[in-house]
């Protein structure tokens, strides 16, 4: 799985190692349905119906709605790293430096439904180039309509 490949050829590999379509899309659902304050929490984890999505790192509220944002903002290029002399480019730098190794792992309840998944929130390309991951933004962003359309 590589964020390279098409989307709905990576949602369909990932959904294929947590027992399918419907077991993803639960996920996504969950996520969608879970308070912020759970996953600012401690604990870092969600449970869903057939599996339990962790991650690496405690996420601070702030970070945390900048990603979520950057999530939805669309650049031709993906590229969340916004010019120096904008007022929000700070922020946005302080946020990929401490999400930057972020990641979430997605493991299913039944080992027979499938090995699970792993992705990063971010893609950090270079020093001036920084995406919001398709997977992050498929799960936590993308409306739940597009999302189904899109595996087909």
């Amino acid at each position: 799985m590589t964020s390279e490949q098409p989307l709905d050829q990576l949602l369909r590999e990932c959904a294929e190692a947590v027992g399918g379509k419907n077991f993803f899309l639960t996920l996504a659902e969950t996520i969608r349905t879970t308070r912020e304050g759970i996953i600012v929490g401690e604990k870092k984890q969600i449970n869903y119906t057939n599996g339990i999505m962790t991650w690496n790192k405690t996420l601070h509220a702030d970070n945390w709605r900048l990603l979520v944002e950057s999530a939805k903002v669309r650049t031709k290029d993906g590229n969340i790293l916004l010019p120096i002399e904008d007022k929000r480019h700070k922020n946005i730098l302080n946020m990929i430096r401490t999400l930057k190794p972020l990641t979430f792992t997605v493991t299913p309840k039944d080992p027979s439904d499938g090995e699970g998944f792993s992705f990063n929130a971010l893609e950090v390309i270079d020093d001036k180039t920084t995406r919001v991951s398709p997977l992050f933004k498929a799960l936590f962003a993308m409306p739940m309509d597009v999302l189904k359309k899109t595996m087909g």
